[in-house]
Formats: structure tokens, C-alpha cells, sequence
């Protein structure tokens, strides 16, 4: 049923993109993309790679306060596995659980795991209202009277909602810790049943003390965290670069990066709601195309630019992340091979 669901998604997406050729005329769309430059796509390409590794460095820098010992490579591998799975199905949250899981491999309990995610995720929308305040800020003489400004600013105070909530979540963990725990008794019965064991809730107590240990630990490692904040703020620059790159090789240069990062800001908080529809096709690709006309590009522009971007992130990101979490799976879960020190 879920592959079902995940297949009308994509197909969904997919007709959302042909509409949206044929809305702006495929003539017009070839025609800007015949004189495409190469080699601005290949430097785009590598761009989105480096942006890969920053994302994974970011968290990688909190993971050893989180009591969680592992290489940058492995961290790297793991990053690149729930990367996948927001790329190709529809739940990002879901893609973090799996990279909980993941790490749980190398960890005692989920409570350091959890602590690394929520935090990692916390500074990635830290970097997202500051880099795209700043844009906000830089444009907003240009487009003052424009309700575009008014759309920037609500997808940044709806940012920091979450960030809020994320937190808030994590300075009440004893009293979730409760709430978990009456929650597992209820269920208990059908828990016993499906996994042929009783349910333990010391199993919880250690979790969530290991979870609020962490959170102390990475509360008093600033140096971390502030570096951590800043790679994560360069990762954003990067995505508008791959997006400016783009727009360059269409020989368009008349939208600036600060522009592009906000259509970028924009287009991220459309990413996070949860439709059904893998990589958000179609719908993001008509909410990029839309801003890109509100900022005054040409709309034939603004289309080709658009698939072209989503072409380079696709060709570089499925591949590449879906390759390596094949390799962190095969090396980590095979039959013959065990984790003996969860700390390597």
C-alpha cells in the first residue's frame, strides 16, 4: 500500500511538471536551454557535492558531545542514507528516523542520536532565518511594497516557530518521558503481541536520561556549536549558488544571489509539508517558478532554470546518496558481521 502511495505521488509530480512545460511552451523552454553553458552545470554539480559533505560536518561536529564516537566517513554515510530517503519518498521525518536508527548502531541507547538530530536540525533552521533574513534584508528597499516581502517574512516567523517547538520539546524531555512511558502501558498488550515480548520502561528511562545527558553536553561545547552554525549557514549559501550557477548558464544574469535565496527560503519551507509527493515534484517546481517571475524573470527563464536545477540535484543526489547507503547497509547489517564496540 505504502509503494502504491509513494507511486501516485511521483506520478502526480511528474504530470505536474509536464503541465507546467506546457503552460510556459516546451519551444520556449529548449530555446533557453539550447546555448546552455556546460561547464557551469558540472561546477553547479560539484557545488551540491561540497554542500553534501558541509551538511554532514555540521553534524558531525555535535555528535561527540552527544556521547557518539564515530569517523566522519561513517557519519558522512549516514547523512547520505537519510538524504536518500528524503529525496525519494514522501516523509522527511520519517528519513530522520531511519538516520536515529542508523546511528543508534554506534551509540548505547537513542537518547545521544536524538539529541544529535534535533540539535543538527535546530542549527539547519538557524542557518536557513539567518541566511535568508539577510537576504530578506539586502532586497527589501527593491521590493518593499511587494507582498513577496510579506511571504519572506512569514517563512521565516514560521521557522522560527519550529525551532521553538524543537527546543521546547527538549527542555520538557522528563516530563515527554512520562507521557512515552503512559503511552507504551496502553499499547503494552498489542506491543507484547506483536513483538512476543513485554514491554520494558527502564528501556525509556535510560533513553531519555541518556538524551537530556547529551543535551547538557552539547550546551556546554559552544565552540561546536557555533562552528557547527556556521557550516550550516555556508550550506545554505551553497544551495542558492548551485541555483545562481544555473540561472548563469542560461546566459541570465539579471537576478542576484540574494534573490535567488530567497525564492530558496521560500521553496525549503514548501519542501517541509508533508503532501505524499516524493521531492515535493511538481509542486515545488511551480512555487520556485512563481517567485522567480515575482522577482522579474522572464517566466521561459525562470522554467528552464527550474527543471535544470532539479536535474543537477537529482543526477548528483540520488545516485551519489542512494550508492552510499547501499554501502553503509551492506557493511553494517550483513549476516556475518557484528558491531562489536557501538562506540567505533
Amino acid at each position: 500500500m505504502v509503494r502504491i502511495r509513494s507511486l501516485a505521488g511521483s506520478l502526480i509530480g511528474i504530470v505536474g511538471i509536464l503541465l507546467i512545460i506546457l503552460y510556459t511552451n516546451p519551444v520556449v523552454v529548449l530555446s533557453k536551454v539550447k546555448h546552455l553553458n556546460p561547464l557551469l552545470i558540472v561546477l553547479a554539480a560539484g557545488t551540491e557535492v561540497l554542500g553534501g559533505v558541509l551538511y554532514t560536518l555540521a553534524w558531525y561536529l555535535i555528535l561527540k558531545p552527544s556521547g557518539i564516537n564515530v569517523s566522519f566517513r561513517r557519519a558522512y554515510l549516514i547523512t547520505m542514507g537519510s538524504l536518500f530517503l528524503i529525496y525519494t519518498t514522501p516523509s522527511g521525518v520519517a528519513a530522520e528516523a531511519v538516520r536515529i536508527n542508523m546511528t543508534r548502531k554506534h551509540a548505547v541507547d537513542y537518547g545521544g542520536p536524538t539529541a544529535s538530530v534535533i540539535i543538527h536540525r535546530v542549527l539547519y533552521a538557524l542557518g536557513f532565518v539567518s541566511v535568508a533574513s539577510f537576504a530578506t534584508f539586502v532586497v527589501y528597499s527593491a521590493f518593499s511594497t511587494s507582498p513577496f516581502v510579506k511571504t519572506a517574512f512569514y517563512a521565516i516567523l514560521s521557522t522560527l516557530v519550529l525551532i521553538s517547538v524543537a527546543l521546547g520539546l527538549s527542555i520538557y524531555a522528563k516530563w515527554l518521558k512520562g507521557s512515552v512511558k503512559r503511552v507504551l502501558l496502553k499499547l503494552s498488550p498489542l506491543i507484547k503481541k506483536l513483538s512476543k515480548r513485554d514491554v520494558d520502561l527502564s528501556e525509556v528511562d535510560r533513553a531519555f536520561d541518556s538524551f537530556t545527558l547529551a543535551m547538557r553536553r552539547i550546551k556546554h561545547s559552544p565552540i561546536r556549536l557555533l562552528t557547527s552554525y556556521a557550516v550550516i549557514a555556508l550550506r545554505w549559501i551553497l544551495v542558492s549558488v548551485v541555483a545562481l550557477l544555473v540561472m548563469y548558464s542560461l546566459g541570465y544574469y539579471g537576478l542576484s544571489i540574494w534573490g535567488i535565496m530567497i525564492v530558496m527560503m521560500i521553496a525549503e519551507l514548501v519542501s517541509t509539508t508533508p503532501i505524499g509527493i516524493p521531492g515535493m515534484l511538481g509542486v515545488l517546481d511551480a512555487v520556485i517558478i512563481a517567485s522567480y517571475v515575482a522577482l522579474g524573470v522572464p517566466l521561459g527563464v525562470a522554467t528552464a532554470a527550474d527543471l535544470l536545477t532539479r536535474l543537477v540535484l537529482y543526477l548528483v543526489n540520488i545516485p551519489l546518496t542512494g550508492s552510499l547507503f547501499y554501502t553503509y547497509i551492506s557493511k553494517t547489517y550483513t549476516k556475518n558481521s557484528g558491531i562489536k564496540n557501538p562506540a567505533t
